[in-house]
């Protein structure tokens, strides 16, 4: 026997992450991104969000994250956290296990169609896990998947990767060079005080990097993104941890980012201008990630965005899918 629930708005939506935990496949889908987004971004996102809670007697409970908009005259639903997350994938109730029985995409694809029809919204989805239950539970519906967008990955159980990102010639030359000025050091804030504690200095960091540049995307802004990443950080669910490369007391450089299921997710990078000539984000990436693979991470997932230092790392990359189904008539109770 199947159920499915709808949380419907950013209250309802918070009460059931607050009464149940989640097993994520990304940090995109924790419970801590979720909540620290809805509460601080939603609104000026103008997306009302809506939680799809699916059961079926033998199969694991799917919670999938969806928020609803009004284009025009048209609503439309998106995933949950658009277009802030780099994967949208749907999450499981309780402790999920690689052993248990397969999610029940049928269901979910029942469940999907019955909320579309219920706000008789045109269902725009990207940034899908290939492969994933979210998009062959939309596949089933008839959407044809497309490619969304490239992502990038360094495979840290290769120990040729990580020699060739944390031994380049250039990178050597440049530590060495930057070495004569003092001494560089690694350090990673890993609770929610301490990122707390060094997020403003990665913000002025940030802001200080792309002040006045056409080309930033959702700068800082003293307002709303700096709000969300505050709220995220807070969340201990999410996994943030925020890498900073240190000469001496200078910061030359910092990583906002997520460890999560022994892969870390580099969401959001700064440097210091007037080292520029040293490279230090390729000097950070460098020292992060013979600490991540000694820590025993097996990914460094560089996430989207086909940027020029991507592809000048030995990295593999993959494409996430994007699917659409067509505006349904509304239900009428």
């Amino acid at each position: 026997m199947s159920t499915v629930a709808f949380a419907y708005g950013v209250r309802a939506a918070t009460d059931f992450l607050d009464a149940h935990q989640l097993s994520a496949r990304t940090p995109f889908q924790t419970r801590g991104w979720w909540r620290a987004w809805m509460r601080e971004a939603a609104d000026a996102e103008g997306a009302t969000p809506v939680l799809i809670h699916m059961t079926r007697t033998g199969r694991p409970a799917l919670v999938a994250g969806l928020q609803l908009h009004q284009d025009g005259s048209t609503a439309v639903l998106r995933p949950l956290s658009w277009p802030w997350a780099d994967y949208h994938e749907v999450a499981e109730v309780g402790d999920a296990s690689p052993t248990g029985p397969e999610p029940d995409i049928g269901g979910l694809a029942e469940a999907i169609d019955r909320c579309q029809r219920e706000f008789g919204a045109r269902l725009e989805l990207s940034n899908l896990i290939a492969g994933g239950p979210l998009l062959r539970a939309v596949s089933e519906l008839g959407a044809a998947p497309r490619p969304s967008e490239t992502v990038f990955r360094l495979d840290l159980t290769d120990p040729d990767v990580v020699r060739r990102v944390s031994e380049r010639r250039d990178m050597r030359r440049k530590r060495r060079r930057i070495e004569r000025l003092g001494t560089l050091r690694l350090t990673c804030a890993d609770t929610p005080a301490r990122v707390a504690a060094r997020l403003p200095a990665f913000i002025a960091l940030h802001v200080q990097q792309w002040r006045d540049r056409p080309d930033a995307v959702a700068p800082f802004d003293g307002g709303v993104v700096d709000r969300t990443y505050a709220a995220v950080a807070a969340e201990p669910s999410s996994t943030v941890r925020l890498h900073e490369l240190w000469l001496d007391e200078t910061l030359l450089a910092g990583w906002f980012g997520f460890r999560h299921d022994r892969t870390y997710y580099a969401y959001r990078a700064a440097y210091d201008l007037s080292h520029r000539r040293d490279s230090p984000g390729h000097l950070l990436t460098a020292a992060m990630v013979t600490e991540l693979a000694a820590q025993g991470t097996d990914t460094f997932d560089l996430t989207r965005g086909a940027y020029a230092y991507k592809l000048e790392l030995p990295s593999s990359s993959t494409l996430t899918m994007a699917a659409s189904l067509e505006q349904p008539c509304r239900v009428n109770h």
